[in-house]
């Protein structure tokens, strides 16, 4: 969808998986296209396109108060 609607030449699109930590990022974004303002603008159709149609579930891990 992205590519109908920007001159994407590149484009990849990573999440991590496994734990990741407090203020780590989990999800990256790359897009080249032939101008700077296009590929922020695509970038952040990915990210709001991901966060709507894909499920993903975070888990909250905590340590217990006894164990520091």
């Amino acid at each position: 969808d992205a590519r109908g609607k920007w001159p994407i030449v590149k484009l990849v699109i990573l999440h991590r998986v496994g734990r990741v930590g407090l203020g780590e990022p989990s999800v990256l974004i790359g897009v080249s296209t032939p101008h700077r303002a296009e590929s922020f603008e695509a970038a952040r159709y990915l990210i709001d396109e991901l966060k709507k149609s894909v499920a993903i579930w975070k888990k909250d891990v905590k340590r217990d108060a006894s164990t520091g």
